[in-house]
Protein backbone atom coordinates (compact mmCIF):
# COMPACT_ATOMS: atom_id res chain seq x y z
CA UNK A 1 0.00 0.00 0.00
CA UNK A 2 1.47 3.65 -1.33
CA UNK A 3 2.36 6.21 1.56
CA UNK A 4 -0.46 8.39 2.01
CA UNK A 5 -0.12 12.14 0.96
CA UNK A 6 -1.73 14.39 3.76
CA UNK A 7 -2.27 17.23 1.36
CA UNK A 8 -4.69 14.81 -1.12
CA UNK A 9 -8.23 15.20 -1.36
CA UNK A 10 -10.25 12.52 -0.27
CA UNK A 11 -13.83 11.41 -2.21
CA UNK A 12 -16.21 14.18 -1.52
CA UNK A 13 -14.10 16.24 0.65
CA UNK A 14 -11.87 18.93 0.05
CA UNK A 15 -8.50 19.31 1.74
CA UNK A 16 -8.08 22.68 3.57
CA UNK A 17 -4.79 21.96 4.96
CA UNK A 18 -3.55 20.89 8.61
CA UNK A 19 -5.71 21.54 11.97
CA UNK A 20 -2.95 22.36 14.02
CA UNK A 21 0.36 23.97 13.95
CA UNK A 22 2.29 21.37 15.54
CA UNK A 23 4.10 19.70 12.09
CA UNK A 24 3.79 16.35 13.90
CA UNK A 25 -0.16 16.68 13.45
CA UNK A 26 0.02 16.94 10.27
CA UNK A 27 -2.41 13.74 9.36
CA UNK A 28 -5.08 15.65 11.21
CA UNK A 29 -6.20 17.96 8.51
CA UNK A 30 -9.40 20.42 8.21
CA UNK A 31 -11.59 19.55 5.21
CA UNK A 32 -15.00 20.61 3.64
CA UNK A 33 -17.54 18.65 1.97
CA UNK A 34 -17.51 19.28 -1.44
CA UNK A 35 -21.89 19.36 -1.64
CA UNK A 36 -22.39 21.13 0.93
CA UNK A 37 -19.46 22.88 1.92
CA UNK A 38 -20.16 21.65 5.83
CA UNK A 39 -16.50 21.81 8.00
CA UNK A 40 -15.66 18.77 9.32
CA UNK A 41 -11.60 17.19 10.54
CA UNK A 42 -10.04 14.57 8.16
CA UNK A 43 -7.87 12.04 9.87
CA UNK A 44 -5.20 10.09 8.11
CA UNK A 45 -3.36 7.25 8.56
CA UNK A 46 0.21 8.27 10.27
CA UNK A 47 2.42 5.16 9.88
CA UNK A 48 3.40 2.52 7.34
CA UNK A 49 -0.27 -0.15 7.56
CA UNK A 50 2.07 -2.96 8.72
CA UNK A 51 3.74 -0.85 11.64
CA UNK A 52 1.31 -0.91 15.09
CA UNK A 53 0.48 2.94 14.59
CA UNK A 54 -1.12 1.63 11.39
CA UNK A 55 -2.76 -1.38 12.65
CA UNK A 56 -4.09 0.60 15.18
CA UNK A 57 -5.32 2.90 12.79
CA UNK A 58 -7.23 0.75 10.67
CA UNK A 59 -8.63 -0.65 14.42
CA UNK A 60 -9.85 2.47 15.56
CA UNK A 61 -11.38 4.05 12.44
CA UNK A 62 -13.15 0.67 11.81
CA UNK A 63 -14.68 0.42 15.51
CA UNK A 64 -15.70 4.08 15.07
CA UNK A 65 -17.74 3.45 12.66
CA UNK A 66 -19.39 0.96 14.20
CA UNK A 67 -19.81 2.73 17.12
CA UNK A 68 -21.29 5.36 15.19
CA UNK A 69 -23.58 3.27 12.88
CA UNK A 70 -25.27 1.61 16.75
CA UNK A 71 -25.67 4.86 18.28
CA UNK A 72 -23.58 4.66 21.08
CA UNK A 73 -23.90 7.93 23.14
CA UNK A 74 -21.08 10.62 23.87
CA UNK A 75 -18.68 9.85 21.02
CA UNK A 76 -17.68 11.96 18.52
CA UNK A 77 -19.08 10.02 15.18
CA UNK A 78 -17.56 9.11 12.16
CA UNK A 79 -18.81 11.26 9.07
CA UNK A 80 -17.46 9.23 6.63
CA UNK A 81 -14.50 6.99 6.27
CA UNK A 82 -12.34 5.40 3.26
CA UNK A 83 -13.54 2.15 1.62
CA UNK A 84 -11.84 -1.21 2.15
CA UNK A 85 -10.64 -3.24 5.63
CA UNK A 86 -7.92 -0.99 5.79
CA UNK A 87 -8.94 2.23 5.99
CA UNK A 88 -6.32 5.05 5.30
CA UNK A 89 -8.64 8.16 6.93
CA UNK A 90 -11.81 8.75 8.44
CA UNK A 91 -14.06 12.18 8.94
CA UNK A 92 -15.53 13.85 11.87
CA UNK A 93 -17.19 16.30 12.65
CA UNK A 94 -15.87 19.87 14.19
CA UNK A 95 -15.67 20.25 17.35
CA UNK A 96 -14.42 22.39 20.69
CA UNK A 97 -12.53 21.04 23.21
CA UNK A 98 -14.86 20.24 26.72
CA UNK A 99 -12.79 22.66 28.74
CA UNK A 100 -13.24 25.57 26.51
CA UNK A 101 -16.83 25.51 27.59
CA UNK A 102 -15.90 25.94 30.95
CA UNK A 103 -15.98 29.73 31.96
CA UNK A 104 -15.70 31.15 35.21
CA UNK A 105 -19.44 31.06 36.19
CA UNK A 106 -19.52 27.55 35.38
CA UNK A 107 -20.53 25.44 38.62
CA UNK A 108 -18.74 22.62 40.28
CA UNK A 109 -21.88 20.85 39.90
CA UNK A 110 -21.48 21.45 35.64
CA UNK A 111 -18.15 20.24 35.40
CA UNK A 112 -18.81 16.88 37.38
CA UNK A 113 -22.22 16.39 35.69
CA UNK A 114 -19.92 16.39 32.59
CA UNK A 115 -17.60 13.75 33.21
CA UNK A 116 -20.27 11.83 34.94
CA UNK A 117 -21.80 11.88 31.55
CA UNK A 118 -18.64 10.67 30.20
CA UNK A 119 -18.25 8.34 33.03
CA UNK A 120 -21.12 6.48 32.12
CA UNK A 121 -20.30 6.26 27.71
CA UNK A 122 -17.01 4.46 29.52
CA UNK A 123 -18.99 2.29 31.25
CA UNK A 124 -21.13 1.03 28.17
CA UNK A 125 -17.52 0.90 26.48
CA UNK A 126 -16.26 -1.69 29.19
CA UNK A 127 -20.00 -3.44 29.13
CA UNK A 128 -17.94 -4.60 25.15
CA UNK A 129 -14.34 -4.78 26.16
CA UNK A 130 -13.37 -1.72 25.06
CA UNK A 131 -11.24 0.67 26.62
CA UNK A 132 -10.03 4.15 25.61
CA UNK A 133 -6.66 4.30 27.66
CA UNK A 134 -5.63 7.88 26.36
CA UNK A 135 -8.70 10.05 28.27
CA UNK A 136 -6.92 13.25 29.20
CA UNK A 137 -8.56 16.64 28.46
CA UNK A 138 -7.67 17.28 24.27
CA UNK A 139 -9.12 14.10 23.84
CA UNK A 140 -12.93 15.44 25.19
CA UNK A 141 -14.60 17.34 23.45
CA UNK A 142 -18.03 19.41 23.30
CA UNK A 143 -20.36 18.58 20.53
CA UNK A 144 -24.03 18.31 19.79
CA UNK A 145 -24.75 20.01 23.59
CA UNK A 146 -23.26 17.57 25.31
CA UNK A 147 -19.46 16.30 26.05
CA UNK A 148 -18.18 13.42 23.95
CA UNK A 149 -14.93 10.57 23.94
CA UNK A 150 -12.66 10.98 21.13
CA UNK A 151 -9.34 10.10 20.16
CA UNK A 152 -9.59 5.99 20.29
CA UNK A 153 -5.87 5.81 18.87
CA UNK A 154 -4.36 3.36 21.22
CA UNK A 155 -7.80 2.12 22.74
CA UNK A 156 -8.14 -1.55 23.49
CA UNK A 157 -10.98 -3.60 21.10
CA UNK A 158 -11.55 -6.87 23.06
CA UNK A 159 -8.04 -8.23 21.75
CA UNK A 160 -4.65 -7.98 22.12
CA UNK A 161 -3.89 -4.66 20.05
CA UNK A 162 -0.87 -3.74 18.26
CA UNK A 163 0.93 -2.20 21.19
CA UNK A 164 4.69 -2.81 21.73
CA UNK A 165 6.05 -4.30 24.53
CA UNK A 166 7.18 -2.05 27.24
CA UNK A 167 5.72 0.64 25.13
CA UNK A 168 3.97 3.95 27.35
CA UNK A 169 0.18 4.38 27.03
CA UNK A 170 -0.91 8.12 27.81
CA UNK A 171 0.36 11.42 29.37
CA UNK A 172 2.32 11.34 32.37
CA UNK A 173 0.07 13.58 34.52
CA UNK A 174 -3.34 11.53 33.07
CA UNK A 175 -1.64 8.33 32.75
CA UNK A 176 -2.38 5.32 35.22
CA UNK A 177 0.26 3.29 37.21
CA UNK A 178 -0.01 0.43 34.98
CA UNK A 179 0.01 1.41 32.16
CA UNK A 180 3.40 3.07 32.39
CA UNK A 181 4.94 -0.56 31.11
CA UNK A 182 2.47 -2.10 28.83
CA UNK A 183 2.46 -5.88 28.92
CA UNK A 184 1.87 -7.45 25.75
CA UNK A 185 -1.78 -8.43 26.46
CA UNK A 186 -2.65 -5.24 29.04
CA UNK A 187 -6.05 -3.98 28.44
CA UNK A 188 -6.18 -1.59 30.60
CA UNK A 189 -9.33 -2.24 32.10
CA UNK A 190 -8.98 0.41 35.23
CA UNK A 191 -6.49 2.65 34.16
CA UNK A 192 -9.65 5.06 32.41
CA UNK A 193 -11.08 4.97 36.08
CA UNK A 194 -7.81 6.95 36.97
CA UNK A 195 -7.36 9.02 34.01
CA UNK A 196 -10.88 10.26 34.14
CA UNK A 197 -10.35 11.05 37.55
CA UNK A 198 -7.48 13.08 36.80
CA UNK A 199 -8.95 14.66 34.48
CA UNK A 200 -11.78 15.83 36.71
CA UNK A 201 -9.27 17.07 38.99
CA UNK A 202 -7.53 19.10 36.31
CA UNK A 203 -10.99 20.62 35.21
CA UNK A 204 -11.48 21.61 38.82
CA UNK A 205 -7.91 22.75 40.08
CA UNK A 206 -7.35 26.48 40.27
CA UNK A 207 -5.03 27.39 36.80
CA UNK A 208 -1.30 26.57 37.36
CA UNK A 209 -2.14 24.23 40.94
CA UNK A 210 -2.59 20.98 39.87
CA UNK A 211 -0.64 18.40 42.11
CA UNK A 212 1.87 16.16 41.45
CA UNK A 213 0.66 12.92 40.02
CA UNK A 214 -0.37 10.13 41.54
CA UNK A 215 -3.34 9.53 44.50
CA UNK A 216 -5.07 12.18 44.90
CA UNK A 217 -5.17 12.95 49.21
CA UNK A 218 -7.95 14.17 50.31
CA UNK A 219 -6.91 16.78 52.58
CA UNK A 220 -3.48 17.67 51.84
CA UNK A 221 -3.33 21.18 50.94
CA UNK A 222 -1.89 20.79 47.22
CA UNK A 223 -5.19 18.97 46.89
CA UNK A 224 -7.51 20.94 48.68
CA UNK A 225 -10.70 22.12 46.65
CA UNK A 226 -11.43 24.64 48.75
CA UNK A 227 -8.46 27.17 47.75
CA UNK A 228 -10.71 27.26 44.21
CA UNK A 229 -14.47 26.95 44.92
CA UNK A 230 -16.52 28.00 47.97
CA UNK A 231 -20.64 27.04 48.67
CA UNK A 232 -20.43 23.67 50.10
CA UNK A 233 -17.48 22.68 52.36
CA UNK A 234 -18.82 19.29 52.95
CA UNK A 235 -19.72 18.56 49.15
CA UNK A 236 -16.20 19.87 48.39
CA UNK A 237 -14.36 17.30 51.07
CA UNK A 238 -16.67 14.43 49.69
CA UNK A 239 -15.40 15.02 46.20
CA UNK A 240 -11.62 14.85 47.38
CA UNK A 241 -12.41 11.49 48.41
CA UNK A 242 -13.91 10.19 45.26
CA UNK A 243 -10.90 11.56 43.39
CA UNK A 244 -8.35 9.49 45.43
CA UNK A 245 -10.81 5.98 45.61
CA UNK A 246 -10.24 6.56 41.64
CA UNK A 247 -6.72 7.15 41.48
CA UNK A 248 -5.73 4.81 43.76
CA UNK A 249 -2.05 3.32 42.18
CA UNK A 250 -3.55 -0.16 43.00
CA UNK A 251 -6.00 -0.61 40.08
CA UNK A 252 -7.61 -3.53 42.72
CA UNK A 253 -8.01 -0.86 45.17
CA UNK A 254 -9.63 1.93 42.74
CA UNK A 255 -12.81 2.13 42.04
CA UNK A 256 -13.90 0.53 38.93
CA UNK A 257 -15.29 2.90 36.40
CA UNK A 258 -19.19 2.08 37.12
CA UNK A 259 -18.29 2.31 40.31
CA UNK A 260 -17.34 6.37 39.84
CA UNK A 261 -20.24 6.67 37.67
CA UNK A 262 -22.45 5.94 40.50
CA UNK A 263 -20.35 8.07 43.09
CA UNK A 264 -20.50 10.91 41.13
CA UNK A 265 -24.14 10.65 40.81
CA UNK A 266 -24.76 10.47 44.03
CA UNK A 267 -22.61 13.55 45.00
CA UNK A 268 -24.32 15.68 42.42
CA UNK A 269 -27.30 14.50 44.31
CA UNK A 270 -26.39 15.25 47.30
CA UNK A 271 -24.39 18.47 46.66
CA UNK A 272 -27.88 21.18 46.98
CA UNK A 273 -25.68 24.32 47.06
CA UNK A 274 -23.90 25.74 44.19
CA UNK A 275 -20.00 25.16 44.47
CA UNK A 276 -18.47 28.39 42.33
CA UNK A 277 -15.53 29.58 41.87
CA UNK A 278 -13.56 30.75 45.11
CA UNK A 279 -11.65 34.33 44.91
CA UNK A 280 -10.43 34.05 48.52
CA UNK A 281 -8.33 31.20 50.04
CA UNK A 282 -8.72 28.63 52.35
CA UNK A 283 -5.59 26.50 53.48
CA UNK A 284 -5.63 22.89 53.52
CA UNK A 285 -3.94 20.79 56.25
CA UNK A 286 -2.24 17.07 56.13
CA UNK A 287 -3.95 14.11 55.60
CA UNK A 288 -3.74 11.49 58.44
CA UNK A 289 -3.59 7.49 58.16
CA UNK A 290 -6.47 6.04 55.92
CA UNK A 291 -7.45 4.31 59.11
CA UNK A 292 -8.33 7.22 61.23
CA UNK A 293 -9.74 9.21 58.40
CA UNK A 294 -12.69 6.49 57.41
CA UNK A 295 -12.97 6.26 60.92
CA UNK A 296 -13.58 9.95 61.40
CA UNK A 297 -15.95 9.84 58.21
CA UNK A 298 -18.12 7.14 59.71
CA UNK A 299 -18.33 9.25 63.01
CA UNK A 300 -19.37 12.34 61.20
CA UNK A 301 -22.36 10.72 59.09
CA UNK A 302 -23.44 8.89 61.88
CA UNK A 303 -23.68 12.04 64.03
CA UNK A 304 -25.98 13.44 61.10
CA UNK A 305 -28.13 10.76 61.07
CA UNK A 306 -28.35 10.44 64.61
CA UNK A 307 -29.57 14.09 65.12
CA UNK A 308 -32.10 13.93 62.16
CA UNK A 309 -33.34 10.76 64.86
CA UNK A 310 -33.15 12.44 67.80
CA UNK A 311 -35.30 15.26 66.01
CA UNK A 312 -37.91 12.96 64.90
CA UNK A 313 -37.76 11.04 68.72
CA UNK A 314 -38.80 15.21 70.43
CA UNK A 315 -37.20 18.06 70.73
CA UNK A 316 -36.08 17.03 74.22
CA UNK A 317 -34.29 13.81 73.06
CA UNK A 318 -30.94 12.72 74.02
CA UNK A 319 -28.25 11.08 71.26
CA UNK A 320 -24.79 10.00 72.09
CA UNK A 321 -21.90 8.30 70.87
CA UNK A 322 -21.09 4.98 72.85
CA UNK A 323 -16.97 4.04 73.17
CA UNK A 324 -16.87 0.32 72.42
CA UNK A 325 -14.73 -0.04 75.75
CA UNK A 326 -17.80 1.30 77.48
CA UNK A 327 -19.68 -1.67 79.78
CA UNK A 328 -23.05 1.01 78.83
CA UNK A 329 -23.04 0.42 75.15
CA UNK A 330 -26.77 -0.55 73.77
CA UNK A 331 -26.14 -3.94 72.29
CA UNK A 332 -27.25 -4.83 68.76
CA UNK A 333 -30.25 -7.10 69.58
CA UNK A 334 -31.02 -7.66 66.19
CA UNK A 335 -29.28 -10.76 63.44
CA UNK A 336 -27.50 -9.78 60.54
CA UNK A 337 -25.90 -11.43 57.56
CA UNK A 338 -22.38 -9.99 56.86
CA UNK A 339 -20.52 -12.60 54.56
CA UNK A 340 -18.20 -14.87 56.38
CA UNK A 341 -14.46 -13.62 56.76
CA UNK A 342 -13.14 -15.92 58.51
CA UNK A 343 -13.51 -19.25 60.00
CA UNK A 344 -15.17 -17.99 63.11
CA UNK A 345 -17.44 -15.87 60.88
CA UNK A 346 -17.65 -12.72 60.30
CA UNK A 347 -15.15 -10.25 62.25
CA UNK A 348 -14.84 -7.04 61.71
CA UNK A 349 -12.52 -4.34 61.88
CA UNK A 350 -14.32 -2.15 64.09
CA UNK A 351 -17.66 -0.99 65.01
CA UNK A 352 -19.31 2.25 66.19
CA UNK A 353 -22.46 2.73 68.15
CA UNK A 354 -24.63 5.55 68.22
CA UNK A 355 -28.41 6.08 70.01
CA UNK A 356 -31.31 8.54 70.59
CA UNK A 357 -33.57 8.02 73.33
CA UNK A 358 -36.71 9.11 74.13
CA UNK A 359 -36.91 11.51 76.90
CA UNK A 360 -38.73 8.94 79.07
CA UNK A 361 -36.50 6.81 78.64
CA UNK A 362 -38.86 4.16 77.47
CA UNK A 363 -37.59 3.49 74.12
CA UNK A 364 -34.21 4.23 71.73
CA UNK A 365 -33.35 3.84 68.28
CA UNK A 366 -29.42 2.44 67.68
CA UNK A 367 -27.44 2.98 65.03
CA UNK A 368 -24.79 0.55 64.32
CA UNK A 369 -21.70 0.71 61.47
CA UNK A 370 -19.18 -2.28 60.84
CA UNK A 371 -16.37 -1.64 58.95
CA UNK A 372 -13.30 -4.09 57.29
CA UNK A 373 -11.30 -3.24 55.10
CA UNK A 374 -12.15 0.22 53.13
CA UNK A 375 -16.12 -0.98 53.41
CA UNK A 376 -18.82 -0.12 56.12
CA UNK A 377 -22.11 -1.31 56.68
CA UNK A 378 -24.69 0.21 59.09
CA UNK A 379 -27.94 -1.28 60.98
CA UNK A 380 -30.55 0.50 62.75
CA UNK A 381 -33.04 -0.83 65.96
CA UNK A 382 -35.75 0.33 68.02
CA UNK A 383 -35.78 -0.75 71.21
CA UNK A 384 -38.18 -0.73 74.54
CA UNK A 385 -36.95 -1.27 77.91
CA UNK A 386 -39.27 -3.70 80.23
CA UNK A 387 -38.42 -4.31 84.06
CA UNK A 388 -34.52 -2.84 83.38
CA UNK A 389 -33.88 -5.03 80.02
CA UNK A 390 -33.92 -3.70 76.34
CA UNK A 391 -36.23 -5.62 74.40
CA UNK A 392 -36.29 -5.49 70.10
CA UNK A 393 -38.76 -3.68 68.43
CA UNK A 394 -37.96 -3.08 65.05
CA UNK A 395 -34.40 -4.00 62.95
CA UNK A 396 -33.58 -3.00 60.08
CA UNK A 397 -31.56 -5.26 57.17
CA UNK A 398 -27.94 -4.63 57.24
CA UNK A 399 -27.18 -1.80 53.89
CA UNK A 400 -24.75 -2.88 51.41
CA UNK A 401 -21.37 -2.52 51.73
CA UNK A 402 -20.09 1.17 50.41
CA UNK A 403 -16.74 2.48 50.94
CA UNK A 404 -15.51 4.45 53.44
CA UNK A 405 -15.77 8.88 52.79
CA UNK A 406 -17.62 7.93 49.65
CA UNK A 407 -21.20 9.48 48.39
CA UNK A 408 -22.66 5.79 48.42
CA UNK A 409 -21.82 5.11 52.31
CA UNK A 410 -23.60 8.97 53.38
CA UNK A 411 -26.62 7.80 50.93
CA UNK A 412 -26.79 4.14 52.50
CA UNK A 413 -27.11 5.40 55.39
CA UNK A 414 -29.03 8.72 54.94
CA UNK A 415 -31.09 5.80 53.66
CA UNK A 416 -31.81 3.84 56.72
CA UNK A 417 -32.08 6.64 58.73
CA UNK A 418 -34.61 8.01 56.79
CA UNK A 419 -37.19 4.61 56.99
CA UNK A 420 -36.63 5.14 60.60
CA UNK A 421 -37.94 8.23 60.98
CA UNK A 422 -41.33 7.09 58.98
CA UNK A 423 -41.49 4.53 61.59
CA UNK A 424 -41.49 6.69 64.24
CA UNK A 425 -44.16 9.06 62.85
Amino acid sequence: MSKVNYNDDVPGWRNLGPLLEDPHKRFVRRVGRRSTGEGAVLKYRSSSPDKPRGQRFHSEALQMRQLTGEGVARILPVLDIAAGDEPTWYVMPKAQLLQSVFVETTTLQQIVEHVQGLAQALCELAGRGIYHRDIKPDNLFWYDDGPVLADFGIAYWGEAGATVVGEKLGPLWFMAPEMRSMSEREEGRQADVYSLAQTLSAFIHPLGTLPLPGTFRAGAMDYDLNRGWKGDHDALDALEHVLEAATRNDPADRLTIDGLAEELDLWLRSAQVPVVKNTGFRSGWGPQDDHVRDEVEIRRIMRRATRKIATALGDVADHQEHNARDSEVPRWLGTYRWRQNSEDGFEPDGTLTFSAGHADGSHRVVLGAVYWGREVSFIAETQRTEAGDWHLECSWPETDWARIRLPSASHALETLAEGVVRSLD
